[in-house]
């Protein structure tokens, strides 16, 4: 088939390369996934080479730096057929088989888990702003986020991931945000089972970063007063919008079990909104976990009336094309409906007087 047009690139280019994914699912063994239909998405000769080079770099078989936000395999090593192939990482539940197809039908295929599923899928469907070819509409130019000033505030560190640290360290540094080894007014930890290093003095306002695995640890995190989260791995943005929820005054939230998310009540004045509805036998904190991982950092996503959902700090004509961003990464997993304002349950004050 004579494709013409790379979704990639967003160019009238040819496009004779194929991206194609097919989820799977463990059912006592790796199959095909009943529930979630193969997909594939054509590409340039440049952009099939560039996707290819991410992973390589993901893999740490090329030197070259990685996209802020990119998966890494760390220290792991690929030793199982079932690792997922491009962060080493065991899946569980859900994974996919992601296969290059060339012009002669010649097909290079890797197993991933869903996280690297999604973000494949992310690049390979809309990548011209990652590089550099564009601008989102909703979002301005690539790189740029909106931060209140954290010059000078204190900041520790308590991370393994070495990817992971090393960009929490820069986008601190660029906001010329403090590194201290103890007393600091923010601390950033991994989730990971062992927990986390205790001060004897004033505990700090605690953000964690958590992979697609470690819902449990996250969850013992918060429950034990941490203040906002966000996923390994994490880009400038998101890292910086939690630093910004953690400065806020207020009480700390309570945080539902299933999908980790912050319990809210629904808003005073509604805004446009973006209801998540997971598939039936998708674990909310699969949803919950994508959505953080591919949203900007400053919508607000939230556990509101039992459910998932999603508030934009956009224009309400902007919405739908957010939601259109996001339904490919949650194909077969979740079904993205958008709502009105004047559709959305007001959170209305009790006054007593007397």
């Amino acid at each position: 088939m004579d494709n013409v047009g790379c979704p990639c690139c967003a160019r009238p280019v040819h496009a004779p390369w194929t991206l194609s994914v097919t989820p799977w699912r463990m059912y006592r063994q790796w199959r095909p996934d009943g529930q979630r239909p193969s997909w594939s998405i054509p590409l340039c000769v440049e952009c099939a080479e560039w996707l290819g080079g991410l992973v390589a770099v993901a893999r740490g078989e090329r030197p070259a730096p990685a996209l802020f936000g990119s998966p890494a395999s760390g220290t792991r090593r690929l030793v199982f057929d079932d690792q997922c192939h491009i962060c080493f990482e065991l899946p569980y539940g859900r994974a996919a088989k992601v296969a290059w197809i060339d012009p002669e039908g010649r097909k290079l295929e890797m197993f991933a888990c869903d996280a690297c599923e999604a973000w494949i899928a992310s690049l390979a469907s809309d990548g011209h702003t990652v590089r550099g070819r564009g601008d989102r509409q909703i979002d301005g130019p690539y790189g740029y986020w909106p931060h209140p000033n954290l010059r000078g505030i204190t900041v520790g560190f308590d991370i393994a991931d070495a990817a992971t640290l090393a960009v929490v360290r820069e986008t601190c540094a660029a906001m010329g945000m403090a590194d201290v080894p103890s007393g600091e007014r923010i601390r950033v930890v991994e989730a990971v089972r062992h927990g986390r290093r205790e001060s004897a003095e004033r505990p700090p306002a605690v953000v964690v970063l958590a992979g697609p695995r470690s819902r449990r640890e996250l969850l013992a995190a918060l429950e034990s007063g941490a203040a906002a989260w966000s996923t390994i791995p994490v880009t400038p943005q998101q890292l910086t919008a939690c630093f910004a929820a953690v400065l806020r005054a207020g009480p700390p939230p309570s945080w539902d079990p299933a999908s980790c998310l912050a319990v809210s009540l629904p808003a005073e004045t509604p805004r446009a909104s973006i209801l998540c509805h997971p598939e039936s036998g998708v674990e909310p904190w699969d949803v919950a976990w994508l959505l953080r991982r591919f949203c900007r950092g400053y919508d607000h996503l939230a556990w509101v009336n039992d459910q998932i959902v999603l508030v934009p700090r956009a224009g309400a004509d902007l919405i739908e094309a957010i939601a259109a961003r996001l339904r490919p990464l949650l194909a077969g997993r979740a079904t993205l409906e958008v709502v009105p304002a004047a559709e959305m349950p007001v959170h209305r004050r009790l006054d007593v007087a007397g």
